[in-house]
Formats: C-alpha cells, structure tokens, sequence
C-alpha cells in the first residue's frame, strides 16, 4: 500500500487499442493517470505494478483512476477507451 498518494490531472490523452501484446503508447516511462471507458463493458488490464484484472462491468462514461501499461484485447469487452496522462 502506497504510504504517499499523489493525484494527477490529465493533460493529454490518447485512443486505446487493446492488445494482447503492445503497451499503450507513452506507457513506459509513465503511464497513464485514468482511463475513461466511452462504452462500457469488461476492461482486461496489466497494472503498473504488473498485476492483471478484468473490471468487470464498467458503466458507459467511466473514469478509472487505475494505471496501466496495458489493456488486454482478449477480455476487453469495453470500447472508446482514453488512456488519460
């Protein structure tokens, strides 16, 4: 558990395509602050910490204030995901 929380805003962002094997672009050195998920659905992501989830259920609109390298194409069933820096 962090022992510092530091919240961020975004400044930019960029469309995500969920892959199995690529990175979101920009991920590495930093990743992003939040996703925002457009339609909802199910997320698959790879934390910066390097765990893998599925989110389940996520509501059309939804900011995850979760950071991620990637987002998993095989479960992802969300679309019009934003990776917010």
């Amino acid at each position: 558990m962090p022992t510092s929380l530091i919240v961020r805003q975004g400044t930019t962002g960029v469309a995500v395509t969920p892959s199995d094997t690529v990175d979101i672009v920009g991920a590495s050195p930093t990743s992003p602050a939040a996703l925002f998920v457009g339609t909802g659905g199910d997320v698959e992501v790879i934390t910066l910490g390097g765990s893998t989830l599925v989110l389940k259920n996520i509501a059309d609109g939804t900011f995850m204030p979760i950071q991620v390298t990637r987002v998993k194409a095989a479960l992802t069933t969300a679309s019009d995901i934003v990776a917010i820096f």
